[in-house]
């Protein structure tokens, strides 16, 4: 067997000598597999549009039936579709307006337009006190322990963003505005629950609480 020996390169410094030895074959071996791995993690990420994204985990915790379609930068290269949704948009105005979704987006926001039972506020005692105890658990977070808004709108005053009154109120409550943060509900309520706490919380307006945020939306006073 030949006598293994250190092997110098030609150059000095200072009268310091550098080694020109090989590098061990298990770090050359893990070198390849790390590039290996950085070209099949970028394919499987962000060429093939296969995994979820660091957002798209977060919001699936949140969501037990959240879906990567739900996510506003998730555009496969599908035919585009256009939908008029009035109480999806955050513009606030009356002329519903178009959303540019292509494939899986569109039949998300399809699904959210889906045909449901109108409904009208609850007033029994009850049901509103169950839903401002939902609130508290569930809302102050972002809207305020007396829904002067943060986070979220102000829900004590005449102006909404995604449509007032108790059918609007509940669709949004339900399927949430993903492009701005807020979950959909249906996946940890119950659709009671969701109408108590909707109920809820169209007790609010105009309460007047202290601090309260500025007026965002549409103006509505019937």
């Amino acid at each position: 067997m030949a006598e293994y020996k250190d092997e110098l390169l030609d150059h000095e410094y200072d009268g310091i000598r550098e080694l020109d030895n090989d590098l061990p074959p298990w770090w050359l071996y893990m070198f390849y597999i790390t590039i290996a791995w950085g070209v099949l993690y970028f394919a499987y990420y962000h060429v093939f549009d296969i995994g979820y994204s660091s957002t798209d985990q977060y919001m699936a915790e949140l969501d037990p039936k959240y879906t990567r379609d739900q996510n506003p930068n998730y555009s496969p290269p599908k035919l585009i579709r256009t939908y008029h949704s009035p109480w999806y948009s955050s513009r606030g105005d009356e002329t519903p307006y178009s959303i540019a979704m292509s494939g899986p987006q569109a039949e998300f926001v399809e699904m959210n337009r889906e045909d449901e039972p109108e409904v009208d506020a609850l007033t029994a005692p009850e049901a509103l006190a169950a839903g401002e105890q939902l609130f508290k658990k569930n809302c102050v977070q972002c809207h305020g322990v007396a829904g002067e808004g943060g986070i979220g709108p102000n829900l004590t005053d005449q102006y909404w963003l995604h449509g007032a009154g108790i059918n609007n109120v509940l669709r949004t409550i339900k399927y949430g505005v993903p492009a701005k943060g807020m979950i959909a509900w249906r996946g940890f309520l119950s659709q009671e629950e969701i109408h108590e706490v909707a109920s809820y919380i169209l007790t609010l307006e105009g309460t007047n609480p202290p601090n309260a945020k500025a007026p965002q939306g549409e103006l509505v006073t019937e």
